[in-house]
């Protein structure tokens, strides 16, 4: 028992309070002063006779750089030999409605037709801000789990 701790955190952004118990969590407040997803590479995988663009923004929480790296990779999202499925990975990132403002805005005027996004990691109140928003030419959906989020976009 001695190696079990509970570790009560306030998040100022949100207001949310976070309750963290067990030994292999990482620290939110290094992850939010290190932006460890800066790191994570986003990639295309094959899947279920499809492709699958897996664009990782986890763990970044840094507006600036959140805004930078996905602007990079829309670089290549793009393209026309990327998949038009995107499992978009916001995990461990604080973001807020004008951050997610800007990622659907550059997802919409892209040239390219995107048939599939999917939202992983979403709060309830994103969740709810996506499921509002209404674009005949994409379709949307927010699921926390990854083996749904896939079979979602290619069932």
């Amino acid at each position: 028992m001695t190696d079990l701790f509970v570790w009560k955190m306030e998040l100022v952004y949100d207001k949310i309070v976070c309750i963290i118990s067990g030994l292999e969590l990482r620290s939110l407040s290094y992850m939010k002063n290190h932006n460890l997803g800066l790191s994570k590479k986003s990639f295309s995988m094959p899947y279920n006779g499809g492709e699958i663009w897996f664009e990782h923004l986890d763990g970044i929480n840094d507006e600036a750089q959140l805004k930078q790296k996905f602007e990079q990779d829309l670089i290549q999202i793009i393209k026309p030999s990327t998949s038009s499925f995107i499992a978009i990975n916001l995990d461990e990132t604080i973001i807020n409605q004008e951050m997610l403002e800007c990622i659907l805005e550059k997802l919409y005027s892209s040239d390219k037709l995107l048939r599939k996004v999917v939202f992983v990691g979403l709060n309830t109140r994103m969740k709810r801000y996506i499921k509002q928003q209404k674009n005949m030419n994409i379709s949307m959906n927010c699921i926390d789990d990854f083996e749904q989020a896939k079979k979602w976009l290619i069932p």
